[in-house]
């Protein structure tokens, strides 16, 4: 079999077996990487979403405690205390009322009494809940989360605030705002794709666990869906101290295998689930496999002309070219390549033979530069307008008792003596302009904590400095 033939052969079998192991090799990783910027994505969509909500409880929370702090309202409900008259119950009632109209999402205020009794309230669409009697108050401090139901199609969120006068409790302000901010956060698929969506759950009094609001794929237009229970549903993971992302094995409530990331929204306990379909999130891949298949057949067909063409003429100079590249690279800087040819692999080995002169000419150089800089008595190094040393020569660790990965590690200026800070900055902000240094004069503190003068030459290129700096003696 000639080389042609041979090359032919050798490019049909690589060009197959690499698409081959590419599809083995990549197809995971392409897997790999699609699922972690999904995830990702899950991720930063949750975080955003949990930080929305906890800007909306903290919106009711705040109004809670506004309503809870008007002096009016705390003076009248600790005079209702003493005499239960019905005139301060209808003051009361009045305050909450012009509350309630100021309110944009409250559709019930209602102070209790100390005994748990209601006092007076003011309500829109909503019928009055009574506080459980048995039931602590809520502690003294800011308004506390009490609660959420589904009412009309939307959440409706209770808060208690105390209520205190003269640092006595007088009574209990109860406050139900409805939600319809959960809805539009909930709306939004933005990022998501066609089948992911956005879950806020809660404990449905059951030991079990529902949703606040309709979700994207319930065609029944249900207020919620429960979903499965077990410690390691989406829902209590959802419902756990910490956030998670998860990247299989976990179904929602339709029984879709997803990937979700996860959120636990303090102080209410409610979880927060950005999810989608794995089914989606892998839609790439399948995809890329599918090129990977017409990318095999087209490059086996390229193989073959590529050998044609290149068989006789490239295959056999080109692999010794190769084998002195090889060599040189090897350390054998004599090594050449055969260059009798009068084609073009003649006229590339001649080329290549020229650019080895080169090299071994600039790496006899390299090294005669490289022998100067570390024997050189004054220290020299190269900086960057960053402030930080980017090459230095034994001089420095000599001389300053540092070792050089300190002296790396750190900008140059936390080594200048405090006083010499500001003039070593100036004369650095001179270099980034282009304004070489002819002779400025610093001090450094040494490793034992002792300070050297240092006189410096630099000249700037660019972003970097070449700088030289000459010890000071006596100074």
């Amino acid at each position: 079999m000639d080389i042609r033939t041979k090359l032919i052969f050798a490019l049909v079998v690589v060009s197959l077996g690499s698409m081959f192991v590419l599809g083995l090799v990549v197809s995971p990783r392409v897997e790999g990487y699609i699922r972690g910027g999904s995830l990702d994505r899950l991720d930063q969509v949750a975080e955003a979403k949990s930080e929305s909500l906890r800007w909306i409880i903290a919106g009711w929370r705040d109004g809670t405690d506004l309503v809870a702090s008007r002096t009016q309202l705390r003076a009248n409900t600790a005079e209702y205390a003493r005499t239960r008259s019905p005139g301060t119950a209808d003051r009361i009632r009045t305050i909450l009322s012009d509350a309630l109209v100021a309110s944009r999402s409250a559709v019930l205020l209602e102070v209790y009494g100390t005994d748990r009794r209601s006092i007076a309230a003011a309500q829109r669409r909503t019928p009055v809940p009574a506080i459980d009697p048995d039931a602590p108050p809520p502690p003294p401090g800011d308004a506390v989360y009490a609660g959420v139901r589904v009412a009309g199609g939307l959440p409706q969120v209770t808060f208690l605030a105390p209520m205190s006068d003269q640092g006595q409790t007088v009574g209990t302000l109860v406050a139900v705002f409805e939600a319809p901010e959960l809805l539009h956060l909930v709306a939004s698929h933005y990022g998501l794709g066609d089948t992911g969506e956005t879950l806020i759950l809660a404990e449905d009094g059951t030991s079990g666990l529902r949703t606040l609001h309709p979700t994207r794929h319930d065609e029944s237009g249900n207020q919620g869906v429960s979903l499965p229970d077990g410690p390691d549903g989406l829902g209590r993971l959802a419902l756990s101290d910490s956030a998670t992302a998860l990247a299989g094995g976990v179904t929602d409530y339709r029984g879709e295998e997803v990937w979700a990331a996860t959120r636990r929204v303090p102080d209410t306990g409610w979880g927060l689930v950005v999810k989608m379909d794995r089914a989606e999130g892998l839609q790439p891949v399948v995809e890329f496999n599918a090129w990977l298949r017409q990318a095999a057949i087209i490059l086996s067909a390229f193989a073959i002309v590529v050998g044609l063409g290149l068989g006789l003429r490239f295959a056999l100079p080109i692999h010794a070219l190769a084998a002195v590249a090889n060599r040189i690279r090897g350390g054998d800087m004599g090594a050449r390549a055969n260059a009798e040819r009068e084609d073009e692999v003649g006229l590339l080995a001649r080329t290549f033979n020229e650019m080895a002169d080169d090299l071994e000419r600039r790496m006899a150089q390299l090294h005669e530069f490289r022998r100067f800089f570390d024997v050189a008595i004054d220290m020299m190094c190269l900086a960057g307008t960053d402030g930080y040393f980017k090459l230095l020569n034994p001089a420095f660790e000599r001389e300053l008792g540092w070792t050089r990965e300190e002296l790396l590690e750190r900008p140059f200026l936390d080594f200048v003596h405090p006083d010499d800070v500001e003039k070593t900055v100036q004369e650095v902000a001179r270099l980034a302009e282009g304004i070489p240094t002819i002779s400025f004069e610093n001090r450094y503190r040494c490793k034992d904590g002792r300070y050297k003068h240092l006189r410096w030459t630099s000249h700037p290129e660019g972003d970097l400095l070449y700088a030289i700096a000459h010890v000071v003696e006596g100074a």
